[in-house]
Parts: structure tokens; sequence; C-alpha cells
């Protein structure tokens, strides 16, 4: 329902006209498209969460204390991530801001994995889970000092153009030269600014 309702909406019936290319491709190569460059350049935009998976489950496994329903659950989310994805099969563009929900869905399956991880240690487990936090702790310190400095580099940048606008306006000048905003790098795409 809810793809229907997306695919659907009047917004997608006015951008199709513009996007013809797409729409003018046979059904069958926009499926295989979808299903062999799409969905898994999708599915590997958070490769992160899937080694975080593989890791907590073989804790899982080696501490043998797998429950049935707990690892249902997580098979269940997997494949509303999956869903998720696929569910742009008829969409000309993936933009990121389409991940999130697939990573939502992988985000809970690994939640039911990690409690079934974390409810019985054994020696194994235990050097598994502090890799799996390590992992996400050496991974989430250098994006999150990049992003930050790129903020704040960003937020200075807007004080120089708007000391430029003032000095122009004080010089009762018609125009002011403004230069362009540099970004500095970040660890990955996902957290860029509007200017």
């Amino acid at each position: 329902i809810g793809a229907g309702v997306l695919l659907l909406a009047p917004g997608n019936l006015s951008r199709a006209s513009t996007i013809q290319d797409w729409y003018n491709q046979p059904l069958a190569w926009r499926v295989l498209e979808h299903f062999s460059e799409r969905l898994p350049s999708a599915m590997g935009a958070y490769w992160q969460v899937y080694i975080a998976f593989i890791i907590l489950l073989i804790s899982v496994v080696l501490s043998r204390n797998s429950s049935s329903k707990l690892m249902f659950g997580s098979f269940l989310f997997i494949l509303g991530a999956i869903a998720a994805n696929v569910a742009f099969l008829a969409s000309p563009a993936m933009p990121s801001r389409a991940l999130n929900g697939a990573l939502c869905f992988m985000i809970l399956s690994i939640s039911f994995v990690a409690h079934s991880a974390f409810t019985k240690f054994n020696k194994a487990s235990i050097y598994l889970s502090v890799t799996t936090y390590a992992m996400a702790f050496l991974y989430f310190i250098p994006s999150y000092i990049l992003y930050y400095s790129s903020i704040k580099s960003i937020s200075k940048q807007t004080e120089i153009r708007e000391e430029i606008i003032d000095r122009a306006k004080h010089n009762k000048q018609d125009q002011a030269i403004i230069p362009d905003y540099y970004f500095p790098p970040v660890l990955h795409a996902g957290p860029s600014l509007d200017t």
C-alpha cells in the first residue's frame, strides 16, 4: 500500500515527463538495472551495519544462545530492509535519503541478534562483542571529527561571507564578490550540508 501511494503520488506524474529516458527503456531492462546495479549499491551504502551484524551473529553461534524467535524476528527485518529498497523498482531515481527505511530495518534486525549475543557470554562472544564495539567506535570517532570540522569551517565561511556583504553595504556598493563555499572532506557522502 505504501509503495503504491508513493508511486501514484501526483508529484511522480509531473516528474515522469522529465525522466523519459528511464521510462522509454523496456521493463525487463529496468528490472535488471534495479536488481543488478541500484539495489546492490543501495544495500552496500551501509556496509558497516552488515559487518556488525555478521560479527554479532558469529558471537551468537559461538555462545550457542540463539533463540528461534529472535532469529526469526531478525530475519523478518532483513527481508523488510530488502523490500524497502526493492520498492524503488519503478522509480527512476534512488536518492540517498530513500535508503533510511532499509537502514532502520537493518538496525532493528541487528538489535535482535545483539540481544541474543549479549544475554549469555563466553570467552569467544566477549571478544567478538568487544570487536563490534571497537569497530563502531573506530569508525565513529574520525567520522564525527571530520563532520564537526566541516560544520565549523562552513560556519566560519558564513561569517566571512556576511562580513563581505556588511562591508559592501557600509561602503554603499551595489554588489559584492562573495566566494563559494569550500566543503572540507567528510568520511562518507551522507552528512552533506545544504547551503
